[in-house]
């Protein structure tokens, strides 16, 4: 939501918007004193880090390892929660994300699938070994692991006992993806929820086209919670029915207004839907 802004400012406007917590650390990433000062000011946790990765190719999976490695050291030393990975958006996805769903021919090959499920296992494996931290897997527009046939595909070959979602609940309905129906199926397998919006009438008319995801982004159709028409509040239902104890995240790609604002905005929606935001949700 705060883009490039510097943590110290961002931070101190999440709090000042009423979170909890807030997802990485953004440019002092590495800065382990430094982090922790501004997030103990701030009274905040970091309810994730955040690592993308290609993932599915031999070339780089000892660099993206040892990478991962580093930065999994450095969120257990600011005490986040957990490490969300996603596969590396690439340009030739980032032009067609959401087009043809459920006709796609553009996708890993059975090698690259079974390569990028063999080095998920072995991230899994050297985050909670190492650094005591649950490794999860966000769906993310423009790279390989989009649609519904991809996660179903990468949920069967990964174990549910070691690997755990965090849906993004905006980009899980520009795929094409009912976000309710997909958090209720999977409930067993999600970690980690985030809360996003978007206009649909604008996504027709995006799709229509063959717009482009950077298209979509310019043209302002993620919005504030609430705004849009993601069912936001059939997830809030769900996710409270069952009792859900993981991280609730608010997110907005590209804010057309102050990310305060856009933050404040969010949050007074979910207080709307009866939720306690300090004391359960960020």
């Amino acid at each position: 939501m705060w883009g490039d802004t510097p943590f110290l400012e961002a931070a101190d406007e999440a709090r000042e918007a009423g979170y909890a917590g807030i997802e990485g650390v953004g440019d002092l990433a590495g800065n382990v004193p430094l982090a922790r000062r501004v997030l103990s000011d701030a009274g905040l946790d970091v309810s994730a880090g955040r690592f993308l990765a290609n993932w599915f190719s031999d070339v780089y999976s000892g660099i993206e390892l040892d990478q991962l490695r580093r930065a999994a050291e450095f969120f257990a030393d600011v005490d986040a929660d957990c490490v969300i990975t996603s596969s590396r958006p690439v340009p030739e996805r980032m032009m067609t994300a959401g087009h043809g769903v459920g006709d796609r021919n553009d996708g890993l090959l059975d090698y690259q699938w079974a390569h990028l499920t063999d080095t998920l296992a072995q991230a899994t494996h050297i985050c909670l070994r190492d650094f005591g931290l649950q490794l999860m897997f966000r769906n993310q527009l423009g790279s390989y692991v989009e649609t519904e046939d991809e996660l179903d595909h990468l949920m069967s070959l990964t174990d549910p006992g070691s690997l755990l979602i965090a849906p993004d609940t905006g980009y899980l309905f520009y795929a094409g993806i009912d976000p309710v129906d997909f958090i209720r199926k999977n409930f067993e397998r999600i970690g980690y929820v985030t809360l996003k919006d978007l206009d649909a009438d604008l996504y027709e008319q995006h799709m229509h086209r063959q717009g482009s995801l950077q298209e979509f982004w310019d043209e302002g159709g993620f919005l504030e919670l609430g705004t849009g028409d993601v069912d936001i509040e059939s997830i809030v239902t769900l996710l409270s029915g069952q009792e859900f104890n993981g991280w609730v995240a608010v997110g907005h790609d590209r804010p057309g207004r102050d990310p305060v604002a856009s933050a404040q905005i969010a949050r007074e929606y979910l207080v709307g839907l009866g939720l306690e935001l300090e004391s359960e949700l960020a």
